[in-house]
């Protein structure tokens, strides 16, 4: 069996592992055991019937293009990976969502593998019976669509510690209804990653936050050195995923605007890029000395956005799910409506992405909106 340490809400990833929530102990206490059970394939794993059936959905994308997704398998052959257990390049896998043309079967929301570990675990904490393919459900996303042909600006998504990017579908295939390109990245030996072949990659025991900082980082800036260097492109993270979107935009200046949603900013970085905060009330300037450091560094355009009825993960496909299924409070969801918070989400997030990298000027981000009263503008 393996494990991996985590707190509940780490100093430096700004939120607790996937399920880490659900154990005790404040902030400050010893990091919490979670413990994982040992990886197996997908071969002989239920399909997505039982899954469906249990009643998981996103909202439908809002955009006017169809969705299409694939999941790549990417090597940098000259990184040795300093979390594996043996000797080897760093391993990556990474889901697009992109504007489509034609279509394709409808792609499960996670990979039976993964789907079959992080629900044994779910059933596990909170004592439900839930079914192993919960998490593979159908989403509005084509697999394998042709792509629509035409230049579309790139975002690269960074998830939170030990997470999956498949939890933030919500929000992706949205913005790719809406004209962008998005590139998931799973941060290997981070959260759980299934490959090709089968094998499931299970968070190292231990790194430093050091190390899986700047694993991260560099993940974001291989995955950007494969892009065309004229294209815009946006980094955008949720918690760890946030400090990873500030060091990745600090070392590469062809990262043109950058989003954090609700993680903790890094050391005394100083960005020139537009950069957009959006967090819960109690993870914001106000409350927390060192985004307010961090945006007074800010030398480019900025916004600070708080989302109040939120908690850190709500800006996550959880916060739908949370009136879908129990999740036995193993998750920090706040009081507000789950399809209210998407929607939050993808109007100011979407906005701030038109702004940024196709130089529009985007009523929504002048000022504080009626149509949204859940939403203030930090000075």
């Amino acid at each position: 069996m393996d494990s991996f340490d985590v707190t509940r809400r780490a100093v430096l990833a700004g939120a607790a592992g996937l399920l880490a929530a659900a154990l005790p102990g404040p902030a400050s206490a010893t990091p919490a055991r979670l413990r994982l059970p040992a990886p197996i394939g997908a071969a002989g794993l239920p399909g997505m019937a039982m899954g469906a059936s249990a009643g998981l959905r996103l909202p439908a994308p809002t955009g006017r293009f169809p969705v299409g997704t694939r999941r790549l398998h990417l090597v940098e052959a000259t990184r040795p990976d300093p979390l594996a257990p043996q000797p080897r390049p760093r391993e990556l896998m990474v889901t697009l969502w992109y504007p489509a043309q034609g279509s394709g079967p409808a792609a499960g929301y996670l990979t039976p593998g993964v789907s079959t570990l992080l629900v044994e675990q779910l059933n596990a904490l909170i004592g439900s019976a839930y079914p192993q393919d919960l998490l593979t459900f159908a989403t509005a996303a084509r697999q394998g669509a042709a792509p629509r042909p035409g230049p579309h600006p790139v975002v690269l998504f960074s998830p939170g510690l030990n997470t999956n990017v498949a939890f933030y579908t919500g929000l992706c295939q949205d913005l790719a209804s809406r004209g962008f390109k998005v590139i998931g990245v799973d941060h290997t030996y981070d959260g759980l990653v299934e490959f090709p072949d089968g094998r499931i990659e299970l968070p190292a025991e231990d790194p430093s936050p050091e190390t899986l900082l700047a694993v991260r980082v560099a993940d974001m800036g291989f995955v950007r050195a494969r892009l065309a260097d004229r294209c815009a492109v946006a980094a955008m993270g949720h918690s760890l995923g946030s400090m990873t979107v500030i060091g990745a935009l600090e070392q590469d200046s062809r990262f043109t605007t950058g989003v954090a949603m609700d993680g903790n900013p890094l050391g005394e970085a100083s960005l020139t890029q537009p950069f957009l905060m959006m967090g819960n009330p109690s993870h914001s300037r106000a409350t927390d000395p060192d985004w307010a450091g961090f945006y007074d560094r800010l030398r480019g355009a900025r916004l600070h956005l708080v989302v109040h009825g939120s908690e850190h993960y709500d800006f996550s496909d959880f916060t739908v799910f949370k009136q879908q299924i129990d999740l036995g409070g193993v998750f920090e969801l706040g009081p507000i409506d789950g399809r209210r918070a998407m929607t939050i989400g993808r109007s100011y997030l979407g906005a701030w992405l038109v702004q940024t990298l196709l130089g529009g000027q985007e009523p929504l981000l002048r000022h504080e909106s009626p149509a949204f009263p859940e939403v203030d503008f930090q000075p």
